[in-house]
């Protein structure tokens, strides 16, 4: 694939068109006349996201560096990769940082007005720029939030008679039949009046408008973004509302199989990225890498409407969302029972094609779930507890900001979920062993040290059934990781059956990652007893290898 220098002057070119503000602000926010050449890369093999662990960051709700006005941006991120890297995460995800119409309150940037501009609250391409080489200094990685669905009306493309009519869907009247792609509601919620007819919208607003994925020049333009941005240093990117690309009808709005077409050739782009003779090259090297990774936002509920968007495990994304597993780690924990979260992860590991990875996530911006200082009560050995079914769950697992210090966050209104990050709290709980913050430490810590904990996955039985106890393994070579956790708020003691049947063997010592073993420190005969395990107390035992380390920390008191 040659250097695409066409897209340096595109970006020039769209940069005066971006929305700055009110002239008043002009001084504040001034025009970013700065730029940003290809060749940012972090060298990266093929399938490193395995090993990720993401931090999901609100970029407005942060860290304020920039402007002193109270919005987070760009510098102020920067500002805290030394936090983020003692935390234990080594990929950003930011949330959507290109220029957009709306900046009030509840600014969240998915309507788009230059996908070539920095939006001006959130700094320029210079603190990009800058932002992206302090990050891959450290050995971090960082994605980008890519909106190809839908633009806001605000748009270039949708204000110019030229592209509005052939770059977004019109009809001339509003027709009948249609509703919301993911069910319910009507056509006046799709079809909306406009210069053109009536334009089709997704989200039932005015102020978004769907681009029209059957044109190429649209296909073709994403495309250009998408490489665009990669080529100038981002480590990959996770895409928005990837089931409602292509609309074939009434309720025909969402996966179809147009839609699949189109995502796998954004595909085929990262995949040039992996080919070693993509220009440009890690530390100008052709025979090094610089893999990208594509993340899908197909949100839906059914584990089982996932499964499509991973295509044959190599031709679609190369992780998914996982919008199941905040809801299952919730019901397991806050209804004492884990038949639901095993399920989740034992049909995702049987029916999902070879190759896929789960991207689990505690909770994120949009109102599907509570964030668990919230949704746990406060209770601190709860949150404690979710986020090890998160961190320690068989897939690459996504951690909110502020979720490590249990900021609170109710759904129902998405602000909530947008705060400012709580950082009288990082400094409180810094200092205490047996805080969120430290315990989120202990479990990234283990998981970066034993590859078990970032391999393979297998159910276990207890003898006290999944309304009380959960026991899963993890596994990768000969080692052996034992995960146990209490469901119930009494103390409680499971006897774990089924390990010697996934390699471990019946006479070896049993060593804590995490947790007290009680003295119980070897298998009885192919059980092992988890003793007195503390009130939703979790328990990471290692049961076989030869590389165990230390004991992190024991019981939560």
């Amino acid at each position: 694939m040659k250097l695409r220098s066409v897209l340096t002057t595109v970006a020039l070119v769209l940069a005066g068109l971006a929305c700055h503000g009110p002239s008043s602000e002009a001084s504040r926010y001034p025009v970013d006349t700065t730029t940003i050449a290809p060749g940012q890369q972090l060298e990266s093999a093929p399938g490193w996201y395995a090993d990720a662990v993401i931090y999901h960051i609100w970029v407005k709700a942060f860290a304020d560096a920039a402007y002193q006005d109270g919005i987070g941006d760009l510098p102020g991120i920067q500002g805290k990769l030394d936090y983020l890297q003692t935390l234990g995460v080594n990929t950003l995800w930011l949330s959507p940082i290109f220029e957009c119409d709306y900046k009030g309150e509840n600014m969240h940037g998915y309507d788009t007005t230059d996908y070539y501009a920095i939006n001006d609250r959130f700094g320029s391409r210079a603190d990009l720029k800058a932002l992206i080489d302090a990050v891959h200094a450290k050995g971090m990685r960082i994605l980008f939030d890519f909106v190809p669905n839908h633009t806001s009306t605000k748009h270039p493309w949708f204000t110019n008679a030229a592209t509005r009519g052939s770059w977004y869907i019109w009809n001339a009247g509003q027709p009948a039949g249609w509703g919301l792609p993911w069910g319910g509601g009507s056509p006046q919620n799709v079809w909306k009046s406009g210069a053109n007819g009536y334009f089709y919208t997704s989200f039932s607003t005015e102020s978004l408008a769907d681009l029209n994925f059957y044109n190429p020049a649209v296909q073709s333009e994403m495309r250009q973004v998408q490489a665009y941005w990669l080529d100038r240093g981002f480590d990959g990117m996770r895409v928005d509302a990837v089931r409602y690309l292509c609309e074939t009808g009434p309720g025909q709005q969402a996966d179809q199989p147009d839609t699949h077409t189109r995502l796998q050739g954004f595909r085929t782009l990262m995949d040039e990225y992996n080919s070693g003779d993509l220009h440009p090259h890690p530390a100008g090297d052709p025979s090094k890498y610089s893999s990208k990774v594509m993340i899908a936002e197909a949100w839906t509920n059914d584990a089982s409407g996932v499964a499509p968007y991973y295509g044959n495990g190599s031709s679609e994304f190369h992780m998914c969302l996982d919008f199941s597993a905040p809801w299952a780690i919730s019901n397991t924990i806050s209804q004492g029972d884990a038949t639901q979260l095993t399920s989740l992860w034992d049909f995702e590991q049987q029916t999902y094609p070879a190759g896929y990875r789960s991207a689990v996530f505690d909770s994120n911006h949009d109102n599907l779930i509570s964030r668990p200082g919230t949704q746990y009560g406060g209770i601190k050995a709860k949150i404690i507890l979710a986020e090890a079914l998160t961190l320690l769950s068989p897939g690459t697992p996504i951690l909110y900001y502020g979720n490590e210090v249990g900021m609170s966050g109710q759904s129902g209104t998405d602000l909530n979920l947008r705060q400012p990050m709580d950082w009288a709290a990082v400094s409180t709980q810094t200092a205490q062993p047996d805080s969120i913050l430290s315990w989120c430490r202990y479990l990234l810590q283990a998981r970066k040290a034993y590859p078990a904990l970032r391999g393979g996955y297998a159910t276990l039985s207890t003898d006290v059934g999944p309304t009380k106890a959960l026991a899963y393994l993890r596994q990768a070579g000969n080692e052996r990781i034992l995960v146990v956790a209490n469901l119930s708020a009494t103390t409680q003691t499971a006897v774990v059956s089924g390990l010697t049947s996934h390699g471990v063997p019946s006479d070896g010592p049993v060593q804590a990652i995490l947790g007290d073993l009680k003295g119980i420190t070897a298998l009885g005969g192919t059980t092992y007893t988890a003793a007195s395990i503390p009130p939703y107390g979790v328990r990471v035992i290692y049961v076989a290898g030869t590389g165990f380390q230390t004991t992190l920390h024991g019981d939560l008191p």
